[in-house]
């Protein structure tokens, strides 16, 4: 019998130890024998994976959220009613000369007129639209880049307050005018932007600019105005769901970054921006489809045909003005090229944020 010291180890033991170590060697070999991925093709390979787990068919769905689907119903059934069959009744109005004692189906077809009385330029109507498409793209497009801004770096200014009762304080009173009806809105800049009001008198003696109504002045300087007061209106309410998602980052990417050494501006920059991205990219793109429907109630309150329509008009109020005129065959043109513009812009951006940030609605 041969005795071994407390330190050494039993051959049966070792040579197990040696065989379960080769074979370990042998399944590690080719891990440490593939070539690097980068960054770039790793985040690709790991979205692909993704979209490949989280896709699930229909019917395998429907089994396993038949309830949902169900509580779906009224509001597809809204849908249908309400937008989608006024859209296939609508139509044939396009193509038609519409008489109000004939109807829709009896009204004589004029075919392309009217698509030629709107976009060619020609006449009265031509010229109205051809502005309100302008004045359209220029507030939309304030819109979308000052309008979309400045909630979103509200929402990060606000996530930097620590205290919690000045921080709710700020916030309810940005939600404010956001609840205040546009009648008032108007009316307050009415008020403001008269000849004599505070803002004009305030320009003129500071600056020494002319006494003017700036709401009916025929000027680019209109569109300016009124993203200022559609800016006020709105960045507090449109900061809500940015602050929402502010709130679910995870609170140890900040405490690992503070203990880096890392200040407020790059934790914001670092942590904060890209942790809302997603949704930053996803609420532009849904604005990007409704960029025509530019505060319709505002525009068709400040308008005055004998002042600043040549900047105020734009396509929802003039689609409304023709149809209150009853030139349906007009504003019906004048809603389909809207409806088709704006789904081509929205699955353009669609397309452009999928390419560079991998973030997309479909």
């Amino acid at each position: 019998m041969v005795k071994t010291s407390p330190g050494a180890a039993d051959p049966a033991v070792e040579e197990e130890l040696i065989l379960s170590g080769s074979e370990e060697s042998a399944l590690t070999a080719p891990e440490a024998e593939a070539a690097p991925v980068s960054d770039a093709a790793a985040v690709r390979e790991n979205m692909a994976r993704l979209r490949k787990i989280g896709h699930v068919p229909w019917k395998k769905d429907f089994k396993t959220n038949w309830v949902i689907y169900c509580l779906f119903i009224p509001v597809l059934v809204w849908l249908i009613l309400f937008h989608y069959l006024p859209i296939a009744f609508s139509i044939p109005l396009a193509f038609k000369d519409y008489k109000d004692y004939l109807g829709i189906f009896e009204s004589p077809w004029n075919g392309w007129e009217n698509f030629k009385y709107l976009f060619t330029g020609g006449g009265v109507g031509g010229s109205e639209f051809l502005l309100a498409l302008r004045n359209t793209f220029a507030i939309g497009g304030l819109n979308l880049t000052i309008g979309f801004i400045v909630p979103v770096i509200f929402a990060l200014l606000v996530s930097q307050l620590r205290f919690k009762k000045y921080k709710r304080v700020c916030q309810m009173l940005s939600y404010l005018p956001n609840f205040v009806a546009s009648v008032v809105i108007v009316q307050i800049m009415q008020n403001l932007l008269d000849r004599d009001g505070a803002l004009t008198m305030m320009f003129h003696n500071l600056f020494g600019a002319s006494n003017t109504n700036w709401l009916a002045d025929d000027t680019p300087a209109f569109w300016g105005w009124y993203i200022l007061f559609s800016v006020w209106q709105g960045f507090g309410y449109g900061s809500i769901t940015y602050v929402s998602a502010i709130s679910n980052i995870s609170e140890d990417l900040y405490e690992a970054a503070a203990i880096d050494g890392a200040n407020r501006w790059q934790m914001m920059w670092k942590i904060t921006l890209p942790g809302i991205m997603p949704m930053i990219l996803m609420l532009w793109l849904l604005q990007i489809g409704v960029v025509f429907k530019v505060g319709f109630d505002r525009t068709f309150l400040l308008y005055n045909a004998s002042t600043n329509a040549d900047v105020c008009d734009t396509l929802f109020s003039y689609t409304m003005r023709m149809t209150l005129n009853g030139n349906l065959g007009i504003a019906t043109v004048s809603s389909l090229f809207q409806s088709v513009v704006g789904t081509v812009l929205m699955l353009f951006g669609n397309w452009i944020s999928r390419k560079s940030a991998g973030v997309s609605m479909f």
